[in-house]
């Protein structure tokens, strides 16, 4: 796990968003928390996705650390500048 997300337990995988200019933890609506353990966890990706979508919030990454021998998958959320529906970005495997 990167640090900041490993919280001293191992879990096959963390799903989280992520703030990428900050670096802080989604862990209620409007709050923000730099501590990888305080984020609120999804049971997968489209949970994410789902409460991005709700309440129009673009711009961060839905990150999925898994175990540790693997790279994290960062999942950018942005607003289509076109058609102003939420979408998701190609999903970014990030070396460690």
């Amino acid at each position: 796990m990167r640090p900041g997300l490993d919280c001293g337990t191992v879990a096959p995988m963390k799903i989280c968003i992520q703030h990428p200019g900050t670096r802080k933890f989604l862990q209620d609506i409007n709050v923000w928390t730099e501590d990888g353990c305080a984020a609120r966890i999804f049971a997968n990706s489209i949970e994410a996705f789902r409460l991005c979508m709700e309440h129009r919030l673009t711009g961060v990454n839905i990150l999925v650390e898994r175990d540790g021998a693997r790279p994290a998958v960062f999942i950018p959320v942005e607003l289509n500048a076109t058609s102003g529906q939420i979408t998701t970005g190609f999903p970014l495997v990030r070396s460690r």
